[in-house]
């Protein structure tokens, strides 16, 4: 071994010691190699793309709302379903506000509770008792859960942000309001409801949920409703309808089924809604 090939092996070593970036005969170092396997996994953890038999987490997901990043709210550790499924035991016409590419319903997560809110203005006498048993009829025809979350001062706007500071984390709750057709014309004419919902993103995975949504009620077209004969039962069902729509359900074209557009002198759900409610209930849990 010559002088100069002495100087450089003793040079190559040195820099080894001193925890340089340095190629000698022992191959790479190891602290590059390191770092070079810990960009590799922070690339595939953020694309979701780590093999499932990682212990490692996966990365949150965002949406846009109101022009800001919001995480996806993700669902608690080990969740299971709050109520047990219900079994489809009628047919008819029934229809999808919103389905996967497949053709499944979007409903929202069985495994979380569905909050609900009631911005009481403007109310009639029987407001709350006509919301609260709406929600038991869509509950016991879905198998989803609904929790009441009391009162609240937001206006039920078409475009009420779905994640806000006044409830917390996760996303917005159910809003019940009530308006009339000079407040918001989209109550014109003979419409006594309103009943929608947003699609969202899993929070694991690659499928979508139900979440937020709203049910604008005509307190006038409501009242004069209750003031009618069978008055009572003829107002629930028209929030029964606007309940069935935020879960997940839209029109059909059979005047036998309360969603139809007009519901006529209908009380209660058809057979198709029943089956309709049924299998927007059995969506799969987020992460399932």
């Amino acid at each position: 071994m010559t002088l100069s090939m002495r100087r450089y092996r003793r040079q190559a070593e040195r820099i080894e010691r001193r925890g340089g970036v340095a190629v000698t005969r022992a191959g790479l170092n190891p602290i590059l190699a390191v770092g070079l396997v810990g960009a590799v996994l922070g690339l595939a953890w953020s694309r979701g793309a780590l093999p499932s038999w990682l212990p490692i987490a996966p990365p949150p997901k965002f949406i846009t709302v109101q022009g800001r990043l919001v995480a996806v709210p993700a669902p608690a550790k080990g969740a299971v379903r709050v109520l047990p499924p219900v079994a489809v035991a009628t047919s008819g016409s029934h229809a999808f506000l919103y389905v996967t590419a497949s053709g499944a319903p979007i409903g929202f997560d069985p495994c979380r509770p569905i909050r609900y809110v009631v911005r009481p203005d403007g109310a009639p006498a029987a407001g709350d008792q006509l919301i609260a048993e709406a929600v038991a009829v869509i509950s016991s025809a879905t198998g989803l859960a609904f929790v009441d979350a009391g009162y609240t001062s937001e206006e039920p706007l078409l475009d009420r942000p779905l994640v806000q500071a006044r409830y917390g984390d996760g996303w917005a709750p159910v809003l019940f309001g009530w308006s009339d057709e000079g407040t918001d014309p989209e109550l014109a004419g003979p419409t006594a409801g309103l009943g929608g919902v947003s699609v969202v993103p899993a929070a694991t995975g690659p499928g979508e949920f139900l979440a937020g949504g709203r049910v604008l009620l005509d307190a006038p077209d409501l009242t004069a409703i209750l003031a009618s004969p069978d008055g009572y039962a003829r107002a629930r069902a028209v929030v029964v309808h606007e309940v069935a729509h935020v879960v997940g359900l839209d029109h059909v074209a059979d005047a036998g089924e309360l969603m139809a557009p007009a519901m006529g002198a209908l009380t209660a759900l058809g057979p198709g809604d029943r089956a309709g409610l049924a299998l927007v209930g059995q969506v799969p849990c987020d992460g399932a």
